[in-house]
């Protein structure tokens, strides 16, 4: 095959040529629509040409050179990518503002292929070629399906007719038949590798190479006068004017406030302290990596929508008008929130208001943070402003960190909360909380959660922290070789990802449980080698305490401080609680103000904002607070650890029960895993005790059925016919109660011990998932305790076909008692809807002769450890 490419001369003439150039806002994500379709092209090629010469590691291994083509008539390759001469990949363009279908797709992709079957140079190799598609807008989801699995789903049909198109369509073909060059075809189906470049990876690649943006855009400051004018013009100016006339002092006076307001939190969120920089302030565009949230649209048809959150999208917000992101620690809520607020700063979709929830406290209101942010000169002026304005709408209220009111403020925010959200119908509305009981009370609220990483989009989280450095690299390349069945649980979480990277950069090693992955973390903050001074050096410590000294005393603080419900404090309360802890480590001297300074400084686990102090991230101290619990607590730690499993307050200490499970094993069997199996096992034998199983019924799915039901619930009921159409209004009205509850169909089910897991209405079924509030089976899950069997829930998880359109189906409760053990194939049904819905047991259910087993041991070995004797010969 012979080049015809493009020089950089060329190139250079095209890009100067850009009059005007498109215009960006400095960290927005950019409109590559605004491209022509050439310099849309030029762009994909700078991006690799950049990536290869900086050796990439995703790609310096693969391709040595790309080449751009000229760019007329190219047959479905806009770039080339070589290796050692040889071409063993191809970029294809395409700048549409629409996103591509499965057809758009797959006729580009065979495109290609037809004229590779008339040309074998175009692929050097088949088992060893990629072929990437890249778009300005996105893809369809029939795309996105055809392109997750191109090797294996396509239709050989489908395949033929679009090929028999293609040939027709190009006179230099009109001679060759689909017989032909079928076999080739499929071949080459089968073996190329596919890739998909969306906006949000362009954007992602082109702040890594910052310096090409300036080639194609011309790029603003967010807090240039004519954005922030534009977003009170269209937004502000419509509903101010209905109070008073333009030119009156109060609408100046207002105006000139509010844009002052964006201004400076704008500049506020705009950047950030992080524990992997070592607390310093980082702009947030420089460590941001788009995750996805997604939530369960159509639970029959296993139907998620999935939103990028790399930008503020409609069919997110405004489409929903009240969203709830839950998710556990270190998933980057906070995060989320604060690049979305930006992001509708950037974009002028409305006025955004962002409230951190854990300032409203002693009766703060969520209307007094609102007018106290807009620095009123008269106040009681500005909340009547403020709330009419609220009123009238154009708002979008983002409300940050539910789970971090404190204990004693809780009820009256919830209630203001309430109250504030339905006087203000007309606005927008965002909330972020780790999973809360009390978040019950916002039902109305559409319940989002973030999608864990990717192993992809860990190593580009890795490669963007650690500016594509030597020491990414190896990261990379070590979690690869490694291939450590433990490490999946540090990439799932973009808070562990990072604090993986920092402790790589302290030492080049993989941990291998989050109990060692946090201890190695805190000793590489406490013994911080200042990498630009060389590695002798070491941050000197204003305390002058010694590591052990030093966290002895942070796992005290930790804990007393965690039972308080508190990870906020001021000067007062930080030094007052300090000085309590000292008296209870008389062998520990130390002074406050400098281990204070050292916690902010010197070991970063804390964050000073203002007169305020807060830990850099709240898993930190669950984290000390194990470690105290575990060395500290001696004869007292059986009775922490089962205080905290029957706490009403159960849920905030699940993250902390994992860790105390590997830091000290043995005390977490004897307070909890003992008797949580010696119920499971009581309760097996309780429930099938004096009833006729049908014979038909298979073992396995008895026993899958034991682990199914212990310490849950399921209530299902079905429609009834096609033509029932009053289906979904007595769907609606059958929850229309406190907390969603029908209770006096639920009442089996002890309300007041169990948390509901999912509601689902669908068009052919409506169902109620409990757990008993303090089940620990996410913890035996993850840690794939010995106790569980794995059931194939991934089949199972097709609720179309499972619910068998058109059959009749009894309303059923199924707990501890039930009624379809006559009948197999009921029982079997009911298994496979059952499992379907419990994503937090990921096909992982309680086994009955494992348990029975693990009892039997468990005795054995704590005889044998009555009958050691540890003194003698001592």
């Amino acid at each position: 095959m012979k080049y015809i490419s493009q020089t950089e001369n060329d190139m250079f003439e095209a890009l100067t040529n850009i009059n005007p150039k498109p215009t960006a806002y400095s960290g927005q994500e950019l409109n590559f629509l605004a491209l022509d379709d050439r310099i849309f092209e030029i762009l994909l090629y700078q991006i690799f040409k950049a990536r290869i010469e900086n050796n990439d590691f995703t790609l310096a291994e693969r391709y040595d050179n790309v080449v751009l083509m000229q760019g007329v008539g190219e047959r479905g390759r806009d770039c080339f990518l070589t290796k050692n001469g040889k071409n063993v990949g191809v970029i294809q363009c395409k700048k549409l503002n629409k996103n591509l279908n499965k057809t758009d797709v797959l006729k580009e992709i065979l495109k290609f292929l037809i004229h590779y079957t008339q040309d074998k140079s175009l692929i050097t190799d088949i088992e060893k070629f990629d072929y990437y598609f890249a778009v300005s807008k996105g893809f369809a989801e029939t795309a996105s399906v055809l392109l997750a699995n191109f090797n294996d789903s396509y239709d050989e049909e489908e395949v033929k007719r679009n090929c028999e198109k293609i040939l027709s369509s190009y006179s230099s073909l009109r001679e060759v038949s689909y017989q032909e060059i079928e076999e080739t075809i499929k071949n080459a189906i089968k073996k190329i590798r596919v890739y998909t470049l969306k906006p949000a990876d362009l954007n992602q690649y082109l702040f890594e190479h910052p310096k090409l943006i300036k080639n194609f855009f011309r790029i603003l400051t967010v807090t240039d006068n004519t954005l922030l004018e534009g977003i009170i013009d269209n937004y502000l100016a419509p509903i101010l004017s209905k109070l008073y006339p333009k030119g009156n002092k109060d609408y100046k006076d207002f105006t000139f406030r509010f844009k002052e307001y964006l201004q400076r939190v704008y500049s506020y969120y705009s950047s950030s302290r992080t524990l992997v920089f070592g607390n310093h302030q980082k702009k947030l565009e420089d460590f941001y990596y788009p995750l996805n949230v997604e939530c369960i649209i159509d639970l029959e048809k296993g139907k998620r929508l999935s939103i990028s959150t790399s930008k503020f999208e409609d069919d997110f917000l405004p489409k929903f008008k009240k969203i709830i992101i839950i998710d556990d620690g270190g998933m980057g809520k906070s995060t989320i929130m604060k690049w979305l607020f930006l992001s509708i700063i950037k974009e002028g979709k409305g006025i955004p208001i962002f409230i951190e929830l854990r300032k409203l406290i002693n009766g703060r209101t969520v209307l007094d943070e609102i007018v106290q942010e807009l620095n009123p000169i008269d106040k009681q002026l500005e909340r009547d402003i403020v709330t009419k304005l609220i009123e009238q709408g154009n708002f979008i209220f983002f409300f940050d960190g539910y789970d971090e009111i404190t204990d004693i403020d809780r009820s009256f925010v919830t209630t203001d909360l309430q109250n504030f959200i339905s006087k203000s119908g007309n606005n927008l509305f965002i909330m972020t909380s780790r999973p809360e009981t009390a978040l019950n009370t916002f039902s109305d609220f559409r319940e989002f959660k973030i999608k864990n990483l990717e192993e992809k989009e860990a190593f580009e989280l890795i490669k963007k922290i650690g500016n594509n450095s030597d020491k990414s690299q190896r990261l990379i390349k070590k979690i690869e070789e490694k291939k450590i069945q433990n490490i999946n649980a540090f990439l799932r979480s973009p808070l562990l990802v990072s604090l993986l990277y920092k402790k790589f950069e302290h030492r080049e090693n993989i941990p291998l449980n989050i109990q060692e992955f946090y201890y190695e973390i805190f000793e590489a903050l406490f013994q911080d080698h200042d990498l630009t001074k060389g590695d002798s050096y070491i941050r000197p410590k204003k305390s002058k305490l010694s590591f052990s000294e030093f966290f002895q005393i942070l796992r005290t603080f930790s804990f007393f401080t965690l039972k308080k419900g508190e990870v906020i404090y001021n000067d007062a309360l930080i030094n007052k609680y300090l000085n309590e802890i000292s008296k209870t480590l008389p062998n520990i001297e130390f002074n406050i103000p400098d281990f204070i300074e050292d916690l902010v400084k010197n070991v970063p686990l804390f964050n000073k904002e203002g007169l305020q102090y807060r830990w850099a991230h709240k898993s930190f101290q669950e984290y000390f607070s194990a470690e105290f619990i575990c060395r500290d607590t001696k004869e007292k730690q059986i009775e922490i650890l089962r205080s905290m499993h029957v706490s009403e307050k159960f849920e905030r200490y699940i993250f902390i029960l994992d860790l105390c499970y590997d830091i000290d094993f043995n005390s977490f069997q004897e307070a909890i895993l003992i008797p949580y199996v010696k119920g499971y096992l009581e309760f097996c034998n309780d429930i099938f005790k004096d009833i006729v199983i049908n014979k038909n019924i298979r073992n396995e799915q008895i026993a899958l059925r034991k682990g199914l039901l212990f310490n849950s619930s399921y209530l299902f009921r079905f429609k009834k016919n096609d033509l029932d159409k009053s289906y979904m209004k007595e769907a609606i009205d059958f929850f229309k109660t406190e907390n969603g509850i029908n209770r006096d169909v639920f009442v089996e089910t002890k309300f007041k011990e169990y948390e509901i897991l999912s509601i689902t209405v669908s068009m052919s079924m409506m169902s109620i998932v409990s757990r008993k509030f303090n089940d620990i089976i996410e913890i035996l899950v993850n840690k794939k305790s010995p106790i569980l069997s794995y059931h194939d829930f991934k089949k199972n998880r097709d609720l179309d076909k499972i619910l068998e359109k058109g059959n009749m189906r009894k309303d059923c409760l199924i707990n501890d008692k039930f009624n379809d053990l006559s009948d197999c194939t009921e029982f079997e049904f009911h298994n496979k809807l059952m499992i379907s819905l419990r994503d937090d047991l990921q096909g992982w259910v309680l086994d009955f002769q494992k348990c029975e087993k693990y009892l039997k041991e468990y005795e054995r070995y704590r005889i044998k450890k009555n009958e050691n004797d540890l003194i003698s010969g001592i």
